[in-house]
């Protein structure tokens, strides 16, 4: 009986185990590389959300540079940005 059980086994797992996991992971795999709607969404609000901070910070140290002659704003520092455009998505 064990015999007649040991190769049973031996080609369940190799015919059936080991394709079943592989194409399980091809699956996820497949699932996780794309990018959802809703993440398209919140990267947009998260987008928006920065340039509203970095505008503040960049009103505050017009305020600072005007009260003080000798401060010198880290946004002069900073090479010129291009606007952002929502149709250049992926």
């Amino acid at each position: 009986m064990n015999d007649f059980l040991i190769p049973v086994f031996i080609c369940a797992i190799l015919f059936i185990g080991l394709p079943w996991i592989v194409f399980h992971y091809v699956t996820k795999w497949k699932q996780a590389g794309t990018i959802t709607r809703e993440d398209e969404n919140l990267l947009d609000d998260l987008y928006r959300t920065a340039r509203m901070l970095e505008d503040r910070l960049m009103t505050v140290e017009r305020i600072i540079a005007a009260d003080n002659p000798d401060y010198r704003p880290l946004s002069a520092q900073r090479p010129e940005q291009v606007p952002y455009d929502p149709s250049r998505r992926n």
